[in-house]
């Protein structure tokens, strides 16, 4: 991790999350803490504030469906944290695991400073209380206005997400390389589908990227919830670099997507025809939501 500080007066932190509590509130809102860009922001946040990192644990069931499918303990871990997998054990065993990591790291470790905790949850009043009682700071990361109150009486300080992702200025997000990514193997897909539709003499165009199944494919391969795939095709889209289209496969209609950049190809060659462009992106807009809403019910795999 980065340690570079403003200045000498800083202290060693170790942060510890509640996870599951974290994401399933921000999916109530239709947004994730990859989207928000959270770990990278924390870490220049923490920086900005004479405090450094030994440690970032995080605690979760990634059996959650929406996680499970993306491999979401695999891409978090690619943030330098420490992932803690608590199955199916329900919601006590996290918050014991979590309390009793660190109280484990508070005796055997004298360098760590502050303890922040990232929940919404009372239960960990107890906690709180355990580590200012040890002559450590105790800090509460709070997500968003759901949060206990009595939370914040037992805590040194209350720090907000909200604070944290809108007070730093990061334009470096994993998601953002991802989204690049997305769209430079999209043109190369379509490509080598080119390549394949001449090389048979331009007879019966074949692949098309229907967004339902693509998106389901990519999940898995970016590492990325389906949600967030959908969410990069409507920004590429926003920006100027994919068109959907409408297409039918096997009798039905569905939306497909092409790189701006074969558009010409694809309408002179007869593949689709300029009214099959969809003029406006409320149909993707309805696939997100219909997707984060899917996660949003009880999710496990």
């Amino acid at each position: 991790m980065d340690t570079e500080l403003k200045n000498d007066n800083f202290h060693n932190v170790a942060i510890f999350i509640d996870y599951e509590n974290v994401h399933k509130t921000l999916l109530d809102s239709n947004t994730n803490a990859i989207r928000e860009g959270f770990f990278e922001k924390l870490k220049i946040w923490c920086k900005d504030h004479n405090r450094r990192i030994v440690k970032i644990v995080v605690y979760c069931n990634f059996d959650n469906k929406d996680l499970y499918e993306s491999h979401h303990q695999s891409f978090l871990q690619s943030y330098g944290v420490e992932t803690v997998h608590t199955s199916n054990q329900g919601k006590n065993f996290a918050d014991l695991k979590l309390a009793i990591d660190v109280l484990n790291s508070m005796y055997t470790n004298n360098n760590i400073d502050e303890f922040i905790i990232m929940s919404n949850d009372k239960d960990m009043t107890p906690l709180l209380n355990t580590v200012r009682a040890n002559k450590r700071k105790a800090s509460i990361l709070t997500t968003g206005d759901l949060y206990n109150s009595v939370l914040c009486e037992f805590a040194d300080e209350q720090i907000k997400f909200e604070d944290i992702i809108s007070s730093v200025d990061n334009d470096h997000l994993i998601i953002n390389d991802i989204e690049q990514k997305f769209l430079s193997d999209i043109r190369k897909y379509v490509d080598g589908a080119i390549s394949l539709y001449e090389g048979n003499g331009k007879q019966d165009y074949k692949r098309h990227y229907n967004v339902d199944y693509f998106s389901e494919q990519q999940s898995s391969y970016y590492n990325v919830m389906r949600y967030e795939i959908l969410n990069i095709m409507n920004l590429l889209y926003k920006s100027g670099d994919i068109l959907f289209y409408n297409h039918i496969y096997r009798g039905s209609n569905t939306l497909a997507i092409v790189p701006v950049i074969h558009k010409e190809y694809f309408i002179s060659n007869d593949i689709i025809k300029e009214e099959d462009l969809c003029e406006e992106d409320s149909l993707i807009k309805n696939m997100i939501k219909e997707s984060y809403d899917s996660y949003k019910q009880k999710s496990t795999k």
